[in-house]
């Protein structure tokens, strides 16, 4: 059975690329933003499901998330609603996931919000990446439809990173460059596979 890990972090801090640098590394790794992106296309079960409560996000090709987002703010569309309807068909998902590549050593899953969902419970390790809040900012900033408002509301849905790395088995720091935060990675997959044997 393959050794589960969780990797997660306030927003902008890296999750991304320390899922890539396992990726590189062959190992494969399942992405909860990616699958929601998934089910949020049109005819994806998600899709039907939120149009049926909220038409108005109706859309030809997905549902847009900048707008769920916007209307989430405006208090216009309720997000337990929606998280509601999305969490179980990403847990049927991830099961699927895990199913298909039970033979593998490693496997990474990777959650933005991993201990407000106590995903911890099922995982064998979590790895907390973080940065400074300067770099969180810009990192955020550089992004299409991201304001100081909208950053400030999806800070507020997550516990404080300080509290994540706490209680996270391995913390990575991506202020550093490429090269260190790659060699972190590589320590973290050698400390697992030896713990494991």
């Amino acid at each position: 059975m393959a050794i589960k890990i969780g990797i997660t972090g306030s927003i902008g801090m890296g999750k991304s690329t320390v899922s890539s640098i396992f990726r590189n590394n062959n190992i494969k790794v399942w992405d909860a933003d990616f699958e929601v992106h998934t089910l949020y296309k049109k005819g994806k079960d998600g899709y039907k499901s939120i149009i049926s409560i909220y038409p108005e996000l109706e859309d030809k090709v997905e549902i847009n998330r900048k707008k769920v987002s916007y209307l989430i703010r405006k208090k216009k569309i309720d997000l337990k609603v929606i998280e509601e309807i999305i969490h179980p068909l990403l847990i049927k998902s991830r099961e699927i996931f895990i199913k298909e590549n039970e033979r593998e050593k490693l496997l990474i899953f990777d959650i933005p919000l991993l201990y407000e969902t106590k995903a911890q419970i099922w995982l064998d390790y979590v790895i907390t990446v973080f940065c400074s809040e300067k770099n969180q900012t810009e990192r955020l900033k550089k992004r299409d439809d991201f304001d100081t408002r909208k950053i400030n509301y999806l800070l507020s849905r997550q516990i404080p990173i300080y509290k994540k790395n706490e209680k996270a088995d391995f913390v990575i720091n991506t202020d550093q460059d490429m090269q260190q935060v790659e060699k972190q990675v590589v320590n973290i997959i050698k400390t697992v596979r030896k713990s494991n044997g």
